[in-house]
């Protein structure tokens, strides 16, 4: 599959699907991603409120957004009436003016308090639960296809810039031909901010591309993906430069062991914190378990972070059709730090990985002469 051949992501009932939300007889959504999720409009500055009584919505956008609103509403099959904010009205106004009288729910988890008190001045308003999060969780096949898609994307960037040569090249310099290599694939753009950490930096999972240089024998961990049609992908693979020491190689190697015992416990009806508890009993039998330092893994979809958050506290039960990343690392102060990381798709039996980069990267001392 290319970029050309995307399979169409058809939203019909998909508005219906939010139902006995309590306390309020409507729901007001402003996230992107719940509106994206729900809507098919992918532009911002917008509002949806839905009408669990009917099954449809209404979705508030400004004037620069009508006609795409209305394209991408009429393409995804959404339930959904767009409607132009007029500026003399505002939106606060003319959300009041559909409610007509009755509750307006607003998730408190995904609006400030400013915002919900502004609303409130208008229009009665209450805190409801909002159930996209949930809703979400399970991608269908066609959503898949685009985030398989998009790991395809990742990967092939990856190769091609590791193939290249990463050695006395900087950090920053490495995330900017990863990230423009994926444009020049069919990438939307990034998924986030990918991540280019050598030698000692890799102790910061969440480090900053910077201008340090890649050293001979450096272990460099890569973390990125793409995003494409509005869905997202995450991995993370460690380059070898030349031949690391015996102690990084052996923090790489305990890491790839606890990684895949992870993706061997993901299936349908395993709850969230036994993926963690795989990994975490290989890296204790090590005796490093000390220095994995976050969860075990995340939801994947519209969000780079979404529901179940894979970790020693998660009572989630994964479903099958859900998307998830199985990412531990060991992060060692002084030294450097590993992290291996791919997007699988929750199967009844097991699960598919979309994530085909080799975990085992390697590329010269230094760069090629040319």
């Amino acid at each position: 599959m290319t970029r050309d051949t995307l399979p169409r992501i058809n939203r019909t009932g998909r508005v219906g699907a939010v139902r006995n939300v309590d306390a309020c007889d409507l729901l007001l959504l402003e996230s992107s991603a719940d509106i994206r999720w729900s809507t098919g409009f992918g532009g911002s500055v917008s509002s949806l409120l839905l009408d669990p009584g009917t099954a449809r919505g209404h979705l508030l956008v400004d004037a620069r957004y009508v006609e795409r609103a209305e394209a991408e509403v009429g393409a995804a099959g959404a339930e959904v009436d767009v409607v132009a904010v007029a500026p003399q009205r505002g939106v606060d106004r003319m959300l009041a003016d559909l409610a007509a009288g009755r509750t307006i729910g607003v998730d408190p988890h995904t609006t400030t308090l400013a915002r919900m008190r502004r609303l409130a001045a208008v229009v009665a308003v209450t805190e409801a639960s909002s159930p996209l999060a949930d809703l979400r969780r399970v991608k269908s096949h066609e959503e898949i296809a685009v985030m398989e898609l998009a790991a395809a994307i990742a990967t092939e960037a990856l190769l091609s810039v590791v193939s290249d040569g990463l050695a006395g090249r900087t950090e920053r310099e490495i995330r900017s031909r990863l990230d423009a290599k994926m444009l020049e694939l069919g990438a939307d753009g990034p998924a986030f901010a990918t991540i280019v950490a050598a030698g000692p930096r890799a102790a910061r999972p969440h480090h900053e591309a910077g201008d340090d240089r890649v050293a001979a024998d450096d272990m460099v961990v890569i973390d990125m993906g793409a995003e494409i049609g509005g869905y997202r992908s995450d991995m993370t693979r460690v380059v070898g430069v030349g031949h690391p020491d015996a102690e990084r190689a052996g923090m790489l190697a305990t890491v790839s062991e606890a990684q895949a015992s992870g993706v061997s416990t993901v299936r349908a009806g395993v709850v969230g914190s036994e993926v963690d508890s795989a990994v975490r009993r290989v890296l204790a039998a090590a005796g490093c378990e000390s220095e994995f330092v976050h969860g075990t893994g995340h939801g994947v979809g519209i969000d780079i972070h979404e529901t179940p958050v894979l970790g020693p506290r998660c009572d989630a039960v994964l479903r099958e059709g859900e998307v998830v990343t199985v990412e531990p690392g060991l992060y060692r102060v002084g030294v450097g730090g590993v992290r291996i990381e791919d997007l699988v798709v929750v199967g009844a039996d097991g699960c598919r990985n979309l994530t085909l980069a080799p975990k085992e990267l390697s590329c010269p001392r230094s760069r090629p002469t040319t």
